[in-house]
């Protein structure tokens, strides 16, 4: 009965996931389309989609590799500044239940030290994704 009830949990869990995704992505081509008509009939108002920092006729295949590679190493960073802000947060909520709970043994020193030592965590991951936007 236990199985059936986190079973159904998860379900319900993954279809509100589900729903928050194709909301946001309507949104975004509602805006992309919006954006496309609204030049009106004159189509050639439309700029032409660049990469930054690239010319759009490049044929180099070294530029477009650097390009990519730019790509890989932002997107590492992004994730690993996710992945920190998740276990911060998931470490600092358990280090309050504890203190919080009846017979905990930690007191709130080791939450504040957590706090702080966390933000420094994220703070760093977030400079680090400033640095690899900074490529481009």
């Amino acid at each position: 009965m236990n199985s059936l009830r986190s079973l159904s949990f998860q379900i319900k869990r993954g279809w509100q996931w589900g729903a928050q995704g194709y909301l946001a992505f309507m949104l975004l081509c509602f805006g992309a389309v919006q954006n496309a008509f609204a030049a009106g009939p004159d189509a050639s108002k439309i700029p032409d989609f660049q990469i930054p920092g690239v010319d759009s006729n490049t044929k180099d295949p070294m530029e477009i590799l650097w390009i990519v590679a730019k790509g890989f190493v932002t997107l590492v960073a992004v994730l690993l500044a996710a992945a920190a802000i998740i276990v911060v947060v998931k470490a600092l909520v358990s280090i309050y239940n504890e203190v919080t709970s009846e017979n905990g043994k930690k007191g709130w020193g080791h939450f504040i030290v957590a706090l702080i030592v966390g933000f420094i965590v994220i703070f760093f991951c977030l400079w680090l994704v400033k640095l690899a936007v900074g490529l481009f």
